[in-house]
């Protein structure tokens, strides 16, 4: 592992020097179906028809509602592929990065992904977190037969429910999928608290909540007890009636596995109700959620989840790395978008060519031991298209203190 680290460290350095020297790397947009196309290449630009390129695609919300994740993603993509072509490129060849703004819409990614296909020729495709946008994607990948790898918290994404069979060219990657983040959500609170009666409050408009609580709700009725079950939609802007229902329920705790904008009124309305009792949530309970709280001090207590803790001494090089070429600080979407391309170098390495069938072949059966930042022994399961033993940091907030409390894997 150590040796592995290095080559890292050199990488995100011989990057850094590249990018002081020519400066942001160029992109040449272009009108297209569903969207805007951008070119990264390192610090070399070929066109999509050169054989020494291996062209791939990113179809990422930059410009719609999402496009704070969208960005995110592309741009860890980007600084990925910077490094890669830095250090040489992958089977002596240098990655071509085709970009289309999917805008959060399930038409423009179909569109964007058949361009890539058909006209681009990439080998695979990165696409969004988005669940929607990753469900809608299955049938086209049926057809043009590209890999595509996302972070999709909903199974569904990956997997046909019915038969429980893996849609063959679709991959989640790098974090734990909905189900298993109910998992190990309720296995630490059971672990770790004397707290065993929950309130459950969720948005019925959203895959991920829904997937993610039905979940919880199952796994925490062999824990302990599910005294209340609320639900809200994505557009409603009043919980009183739900969380004074919730007071008066005798739960001692809120699974609300919620978006950051739902999370704020919530824990805003629940203290104007006089409910005050822990919160368990999701990933979306990480920044920017506390800053967007009127008085973070407000929120006695709460543990969530992350893939990552952002300040840990691995994350650094890739944290300056990043901020030195955008900007701004890197989200965990943006450690997501830059592992993903890795594991997408080490399937192409795998395979030995950048043909998407034997790139899918090396994604289903030959990604295991690998050194991301999310983890030091990364693998995929072929038999679900997604992360394998793959736990999360368990993060506590405590009167608007954020505190990590440790890389958490239940046991099986």
């Amino acid at each position: 592992m150590k040796i592995k680290m290095n080559r890292r460290y050199v990488a995100l350095a011989t990057a850094l020097v590249m990018f002081s020297m020519s400066g942001c790397a160029k992109d040449a947009g272009s009108a297209s179906q569903g969207g805007s196309q951008s070119q990264e290449a390192g610090t070399q630009e070929t066109g999509a028809g050169d054989e020494d390129v291996i062209v791939i695609g990113s179809v990422n919300d930059l410009s719609g509602n999402r496009s704070v994740n969208g960005n995110a993603i592309n741009n860890g993509v980007k600084l990925a592929v910077e490094e890669i072509n830095a250090a040489g490129g992958v089977l002596g060849r240098q990655i071509k990065l085709v970009t289309y703004d999917n805008k959060n819409d399930s038409q423009e990614s179909i569109n964007g992904y058949t361009r890539l296909a058909d006209l681009d020729k990439a080998s695979a495709v990165i696409t969004s977190d988005a669940s929607s946008i990753c469900l809608s994607l299955v049938e086209i990948s049926n057809q043009k037969k590209i890999p595509l790898m996302g972070m999709p918290s909903d199974p569904r994404a990956v997997m046909n429910p019915d038969t429980q069979e893996v849609y063959p060219y679709m991959f989640l990657v790098d974090q734990p999928n909905a189900p298993q983040q109910a998992n190990i959500m309720a296995k630490y609170i059971e672990a770790n608290t004397d707290l065993r009666k929950a309130a459950v409050f969720y948005d019925q408009s959203n895959a991920y909540t829904v997937t993610n609580s039905q979940a919880f709700i199952e796994i925490w009725k062999e824990i302990g007890e599910v005294v209340i079950v609320e639900t809200c939609n994505s557009n409603d802007q009043d919980y009183k009636t739900q969380l004074n229902k919730i007071k008066n329920s005798g739960a001692e705790f809120i699974y609300c596995p919620n978006m950051p904008s739902q999370l704020v009124m919530m824990v805003q309305q629940a203290v104007q109700s006089g409910l005050d009792i822990p919160y368990m949530g999701a990933m979306d309970m990480a920044d920017p959620f506390l800053s967007l709280l009127n008085d973070p001090q407000s929120l006695s207590l709460a543990y969530f989840q992350m893939v990552c803790w952002m300040q840990d001494e691995k994350i650094q090089p890739f944290f300056e790395s990043y901020k030195a070429k955008y900007g701004e600080d890197p989200i965990v979407k943006s450690v997501n978008g830059y592992d993903a391309m890795y594991i997408l170098k080490a399937a192409i390495e795998k395979a030995g060519s950048d043909d998407p069938e034997a790139i899918r072949n090396a994604l289903e059966n030959d990604i295991s031991g690998l050194d991301l930042l999310v983890s030091d022994n990364y693998s995929q399961d072929p038999k679900t298209h997604s992360p394998l033993n793959l736990g999360m940091v368990m993060c506590k907030i405590e009167k608007g203190e954020l505190s990590n409390m440790g890389y958490f894997l239940p046991e099986e």
